[in-house]
């Protein structure tokens, strides 16, 4: 991609090449310098076929010679790289300066993720940042470049600019007072961060400020795309090299067919049709960006009304949930270092479109400065469920009582609330089956048992899903019934349940959520206690829209309906990473074979769905204990308040009774016999079927009863 240096462009302290075949040792070939070597560390090697050095993102790096920056007052960093595409986020692509303890102490250094160059004194509240506001693209070489001049720093991806930061007071000398003892390619001066995956080549530093004209000339791509100005756009226009794709990601309602984009590219190049001439994008355009070398390359220019993100702002992990004939959201509030989020909020919508959030957050996890005794922040993906007429909220926090997450339940009169948090955690992780953390709770209710399961779990396949029958009161599980889940291939977290046509459906995350390759796997089984079959990736990313990290799931069925929809984080557009993620909605289907069919990732999201109320078999039921000769016997009578006959199915811990044909107004009742001077509190679950309408609908029951001793 780049040029060779010319005397044309002077002022190389360094280059390096990284065009060798073997060995650790990279040439400094930059005429005249008195530094050495670099040395290729920990298993980085040499491509031999003009990919330079390649990183495998686990601990190699490129070893720089030390006080690299010494003296200068102004400075051009360049380098060629290519990021792998499941490149985990913090990163460095190179990073000048020194360390004190974990963090950096003074140091120049870039990222991707956004593409952005930051120079500081100290840590990372000292930083001076000049940004694309987007994220590097991957899997793809591109040529970064970042110059400072006095007081301005300018920042180039492929040889045109991206990014202008004026008002910078920090000159590359101040950093250790001209003493850099941790300069590296790869490799951050942050311990905690990630190393880059990829390759580098043809590193460079120059002691000045190189002109655009010589950027150009060093680092351009002739043909390349970089950007796009259009004022409808809701998002910067996302370029896709690998592609050679732009998405103009425009504002819902805008009239695409008579759109003038403007396209960004070389200074010298020549845009076919012409650049800001009004085309049709109801479909997409070829446009042909033609180098002064005569060397051309056609992209495909497409328009998308982006209604993605369904919620604004920063949330993850979201549980999507109907009851009645309102739609809810729960999710992670997200953007915070660390996911240190400590609030959750309600959302709402009657048409899976517009959503209303509640003006307050309805749990806070902040110790005695919230409303949950145990918890101390990390306020994280959380699910919801319907019994009795409760709603049972759980959700995963930090505990300091055990140093780790725990999960814990809520319980409210209302979808929205107020909710009141249990005083302790329900699964603190030192259970008899563990999980790497306790964490991802995702309540489920078996429509063939009417029995309230919960899943949660994070780690591998060996050691991560775990799940357990909730007991009657929802605040516990029944420790007999806790188990492993085998069966899923590569998972990580974020599990989900659901059924239909007497199949479940599981579906979890794969990867880690800091990854744009973060995605959704797939397993199917007959029955709830397995075995489970993998059915592979039902979602993941497509970058040629800048959709990335697509993961953490959860399904919605509309009520009454065969409509069904995922809803899903991804990385923010533009410059999102694994805190900075949205939440949006699209649908799923299911193919002939009954299994869920691959989902397509949009920016338009959803259009608006009418909510019918559902048909409900009507029945009125209660289920009372009683005493007969000194033994419990439980008495549970339905009575048909519809105006067409059903067929009902009594259901108790002590037998099943099934009443075809009922008439309106007509009751089914049994007397279960239990054998026993007292019973414990336990439920009844009761199950109407009626035609109405023409179609068949069952509707089922939960009725609690209290504790009842004879005698």
């Amino acid at each position: 991609m780049a040029v060779e240096v010319t005397a044309d462009v002077p002022g190389l302290v360094v280059r390096y090449a990284f065009d060798e075949t073997s060995g650790t040792a990279a040439a400094n070939t930059a005429p005249g310098s008195s530094f050495g070597p670099a040395t290729l560390t920990n298993g980085a090697a040499f491509s031999g076929t003009g990919e330079g050095v390649r990183l495998d993102g686990t601990d190699d790096y490129v070893d720089l010679p030390d006080h690299l920056l010494a003296g200068l007052t102004d400075v051009t960093v360049a380098l060629d790289v290519k990021v792998a595409t499941d490149q985990a986020t913090p990163y460095f692509v190179y990073g000048l300066g020194n360390t004190s303890g974990t963090a950096g102490n003074g140091y120049l250094f870039t990222t991707g993720n956004a593409y952005r160059t930051s120079i500081a004194t100290g840590n990372w509240t000292t930083e001076q940042t000049v940004t694309k506001n987007a994220n590097l693209q991957r899997g793809v070489w591109k040529h970064l470049t970042y110059t400072l001049s006095g007081t301005t720093a300018v920042l180039y991806e492929d040889g045109v600019e991206v990014g202008r930061q004026t008002g910078v007071t920090i000159d590359p000398k101040d950093i250790g007072n001209g003493s850099t003892l941790a300069n590296y390619i790869g490799r951050s001066l942050y311990s905690g961060d990630r190393y880059l995956k990829g390759s580098v080549r043809d590193f460079r530093v120059y002691d000045r400020a190189l002109t655009a004209d010589e950027v150009y000339q060093v680092g351009a791509d002739h043909t390349a795309v970089t950007g796009a100005e259009l004022d409808a756009l809701k998002v910067p226009a996302i370029v896709d090299g690998a592609s050679s794709t732009v998405t103009l990601a425009v504002e819902p309602g805008t009239d695409v067919s008579a759109l003038a984009p403007v396209l960004t590219v070389s200074p010298r190049a020549t845009v076919t049709p012409g650049n800001g001439s009004v085309q049709d994008l109801t479909q997409p355009v070829a446009y042909t960006v033609t180098g002064p070398d005569g060397s051309s390359r056609t992209w495909t220019v497409q328009a998308k009304q982006m209604g993605s993100p369904v919620l604004p702002g920063t949330y993850a992990d979201p549980n999507i949930a109907q009851f009645g004939d309102t739609f809810y959201l729960y999710a992670t509030t997200d953007g915070t270092p660390g996911w240190g989020g400590k609030d959750f909020y309600v959302w709402k919508s009657t048409d899976l479109v517009t959503w209303e959030r509640s003006e307050q957050p309805f749990l806070t996890l902040d110790g005695a400065n919230g409303n949950v005794p145990w918890a101390s922040g990390n306020a994280w993906a959380p699910t919801i469920i319907e019994r009795d007429g409760k709603y049972w909220f759980y959700f995963s926090g930090h505990n300091p009582t055990y140093n780790r997450k725990t999960i814990g339940v809520a319980v409210a009169d209302s979808p929205e609330g107020p909710f009141t948090a249990q005083p302790t955690a329900m699964i603190t992780n030192g259970e008899a089956v563990t999980s790497g953390q306790a964490i991802d709770p995702a309540a489920f209710r078996d429509p063939e048992t009417g029995k309230h399961w919960l899943l949660w779990g994070n780690g591998g396949p060996s050691n991560g899903p775990v799940m357990a029958e909730l007991g009657d009161d929802m605040t516990s599980i029944k420790q007999d019934t806790l188990r492993r889940i085998p069966g899923l291939t590569d998972f990580r977290e974020g599990l989900f349940l659901n059924y239909r046509d007497g199949v479940y459906h599981l579906t979890y995350s794969i990867d880690d959520t800091g990854s744009e390759s973060y995605r959704v796997g797939y397993a199917t089984s007959d029955s709830i206690d397995g075995p489970w079959t993998y059915r592979g990736v039902i979602l993941e990313k497509d970058a040629s829209q800048g959709i990335l990290g697509t993961g953490h799931s959860s399904i919605l069925n509309v009520e009454g309906t065969d409509d069904w929809y995922i809803a899903y984080h991804r990385f923010a557009i533009p410059g999102g990473d694994g805190t900075h993620r949205e939440t949006t909605i699209d649908r799923l289907t299911f193919g002939e074979d009954g299994l869920i069919q691959k989902v397509v990732p949009t920016l338009e999201s959803v259009d608006p769905v009418d909510v019918a109320p559902a048909p409900r078999v009507e029945l009125t039921v209660e289920a009372t204990p009683r005493c007969l000769a000194g033994k419990v016997y439980v008495a549970v009578r339905a009575t048909n308040a519809g105006d067409v006959p059903a067929d009902v199915t009594l259901t108790t811990p002590y037998g099943t009774k099934t009443f075809a044909g009922v008439a309106p107004g007509a009751n089914a009742y049994q007397s279960f016999a239990t054998r026993a001077t007292s019973v414990p509190a336990g439920t009844v679950t009761v199950t109407g079927t009626a035609v109405l309408d023409g179609t068949p609908v069952t509707t089922p029951y939960d009725v609690a009863y209290d504790a009842h001793p004879c005698g």
